[in-house]
This record gives structure tokens, C-alpha cells and sequence, in this order.
């Protein structure tokens, strides 16, 4: 289990993810607990993998690997804050007796990206492609306390998550998976860090949809432009 030691960064630049993370006695990575096979069978980090990229994962010193496709572990001195511009998020599972969400920013009033339906893996939930401001938190939501990328965010000041950046056949785009703690060490808490596992995919130029009254304002502009253009045009050429 980990000691809290201020804050961590999720992903560097070249990763296009950032979160933030204390360190352990291991210097980075926290420690993750067993997961409880007792309580509905709660599947492992390598088991979520292998339902979701096929093959069978397998512990690779901190990695995991189905020989293939490589899920390597991120620092957790390295990850805090979410990319600037994000392609999609889908649900890969979630094991908890709590509802699960995600959003982002403010952990006491974040913004929805979803919430999750079903659970094990039939859980569901996706985002599709949105911009970010640089230094965005990443915010587990649903039943319980609100959990943050950010250490110091969270009321136990520990971390609560753990991420994967993969690589290999058949994975496009930066990938990286977020497995999520959902409760803090008064809540009695495992950190087994399967409670929700989310893929978040970046990179390139979201588009996000304007309102539809800035494109009326757009549009306004636009017309305008082009009216004083064409005066101006026939001035000219009289």
C-alpha cells in the first residue's frame, strides 16, 4: 500500500496523458492488491486486458503482455492530468459493489463524460472525441466519494489509480487503460484497482460540436464578411 508523498503526473507529453500520483516504497509504482474472487469474482487487471484485446495477459515484471499487444505500466510519478485531446473512452468493465461514472475536472462538481450501465464485463459507457484544457482531472464518479487522478484531491490523499499505455498489433492511436480504486482507506478499501477500467484513445484534433447559437453568430459573421467583401469588390472593378 502506498505512503502519499504530494502529487503525480499521468503520462508525459510524449504520452498525451497526465494524472497525479504519490509514490510507494518502490519508488513510482503503487502497490495493487489482490483482487476479491469471493465477491462475484472480480477479475484482475490482466484478466480485463484479456477480454478486451484477446489473448491471454500475462505479468511481465510490472507489465502485462498477451505476446502481441503490451499494456505497460505507467510511473505513478507520471500521470496526472487527462490528454488535451481525446478521440473516444469506452468501458472495459467494472467489478464493485458501487455504481460506477467518469468525468473530469473539479472533483467536487466534475463534468460528465458518462455513466456506466451493467457491470462485469458487460459494463458499458463511452464518450467520443472532445478538446480539453491542458491540466484536466480525471474524476471517478457514481456511488461513494468522487475519486481524482489528483492525490491530493482525494479525501484520503492516496492514489486511486493505475494506468497502461499500449502498444502492438491491432492497437491504434495512443491507447492507454485506467483501472480505478473506488473506495478510500477509511472505506475499507482493497485497492485491487478494478472497480472501473476505462480505455481512453488520443490524440490528432477533436472535434467538438459548437452550440447551436454560436453557429447562428458564426453564420451572422460570415454573411457580413461577405457582403462588405462583394461592395468592396465592386469598387474596385467600376
Amino acid at each position: 500500500m502506498k505512503t502519499h508523498r504530494g502529487c503525480k503526473l499521468l503520462g508525459a507529453a510524449v504520452l498525451g496523458l497526465s494524472l497525479l500520483v504519490a509514490s510507494d516504497a518502490r519508488a513510482g509504482f503503487t502497490t495493487i492488491g489482490p483482487p476479491n474472487y469471493g465477491r462475484g469474482g472480480e477479475a484482475t487487471q490482466a484478466e480485463v486486458l484479456s477480454n478486451a484485446y484477446g489473448g491471454t495477459f500475462t505479468a511481465n515484471g510490472l507489465d502485462l503482455t498477451n505476446g502481441t499487444v503490451t499494456a505497460t505500466r505507467i510511473d505513478d510519478n507520471d500521470d496526472q492530468f487527462l490528454p488535451t485531446s481525446i478521440s473516444s473512452i469506452r468501458t472495459l468493465g467494472t467489478f464493485a459493489d458501487l455504481s460506477q461514472g467518469l468525468g473530469y475536472g473539479d472533483i467536487n462538481s466534475p463534468t460528465k463524460f458518462f455513466d456506466v450501465t451493467g457491470s462485469g464485463f458487460a459494463a458499458q459507457g463511452s464518450s467520443g472525441a472532445i478538446d480539453l484544457p491542458a491540466g484536466t482531472a480525471a474524476i471517478r464518479t457514481g456511488g461513494g466519494t468522487n475519486k481524482s487522478s489528483v492525490d491530493a484531491q482525494n479525501q484520503d490523499a492516496r492514489d486511486h489509480l493505475i494506468t497502461y499505455l499500449l502498444t502492438g498489433a491491432g492497437v491504434s492511436g495512443t491507447t492507454h487503460v485506467l483501472f480505478w480504486e473506488d473506495l478510500a482507506v477509511n472505506e475499507n478499501s482493497d485497492f485491487d484497482f478494478n472497480d472501473l477500467a476505462v480505455e481512453i484513445k488520443s490524440g490528432g484534433t477533436a472535434v467538438v460540436p459548437l452550440p447551436p447559437a454560436v453557429w447562428s453568430g458564426l453564420i451572422t459573421l460570415a454573411g457580413t464578411a461577405m457582403v462588405v467583401g462583394y461592395g468592396k469588390f465592386k469598387r474596385t472593378m467600376a
